[in-house]
């Protein structure tokens, strides 16, 4: 990750991003405009959401990317540390629970759960 220092560097890199044909060759691979875009909206004072289509990798790949992003700029994660973040997060983040849920192994909480845990409480006119 190079510093931007302005805004006009940051509004043509957007411009490049955006103007690029899918099919021409050596063309970026998406990932950097998550990176321009999130330093524009930042330096704008902007929100910046996030949408797609069928991806939720996607999403899910932008806010981890995010969170190392903000770790870096405001609570002074170091550059080289930033990728190492971004895998600890993907490791053990949302993507997990996602791919969990996807493939049916996400533990299920059973019907009688409910039940069992009225058990567990203690009673209601304080006497154990």
């Amino acid at each position: 990750l190079r510093p931007l220092n302005t805004l006009d560097d940051l509004c043509r890199l957007m411009q490049s991003y955006v103007n690029v044909r899918p099919s021409a060759q050596g063309h970026p691979s998406g990932v950097s405009v998550l990176c321009v875009s999130s330093e524009l909206c930042n330096r704008l004072g902007a929100c910046h959401i996030t949408m797609c289509g069928t991806g939720m990798q996607r999403c899910t790949l932008n806010v981890t990317l995010e969170k190392a992003m903000i770790l870096a700029r405001n609570h002074g994660l170091l550059p080289r540390c930033i990728m190492q973040t971004m895998d600890i997060m993907r490791k053990q983040g949302a993507r997990v629970e996602l791919s969990a849920k996807n493939l049916k192994v996400m533990d299920q909480m059973p019907p009688s759960a409910p039940k069992l845990f009225k058990l567990c409480l203690p009673p209601s006119d304080g006497e154990l």
